[in-house]
């Protein structure tokens, strides 16, 4: 069984597993919008969230996300993905904010400050090379 996880661990490298974890958010996201929970529409993000666009189309960003994180985790050329991440987050930032703004979101200034900061986060990482084999 290490065997196999120190396998895994060479195979993917430290920017395959940032990427695998985006693709858990992302697709966590994508779940969340594509089939929310029954409570949760009734909150005030979620009904402005829903004015913005169909929730199940609001996954579809999320889901594209964590297809190409994953895919790209195993690859050499993976900045598609962080690219893409990060995009997305920027867009919900704005979304966030938007909806802030208008009074729709209580909390909508804070949403886009995480969401940009999760962004800038990705993008950093996106720069860092893995270190050497054996590091």
């Amino acid at each position: 069984m290490r065997r196999r996880l120190r396998q895994l661990d060479a195979l993917i490298g430290y920017r395959g597993s940032v990427l695998l974890f985006l693709a858990l958010w992302s697709a966590g996201q994508a779940h969340r919008f594509a089939w929310p929970d029954p409570a949760a529409l009734a909150t005030p993000t979620y009904v402005y969230l829903a004015s913005v666009a169909p929730l199940a189309v609001l996954a579809v960003p999320w889901a594209v996300c964590a297809a190409l994180c994953a895919v790209q985790s195993v690859m050499l050329v993976d900045w598609h993905a962080f690219a893409l991440t990060a995009g997305v987050l920027v867009t919900w930032a704005i979304i966030y904010l938007a909806g802030g703004l208008r009074g729709a979101i209580p909390d909508g200034a804070w949403a886009c400050i995480v969401q940009v900061t999760v962004a800038g986060l990705i993008l950093r990482l996106s720069r860092w090379p893995d270190p050497p084999r054996g590091v």
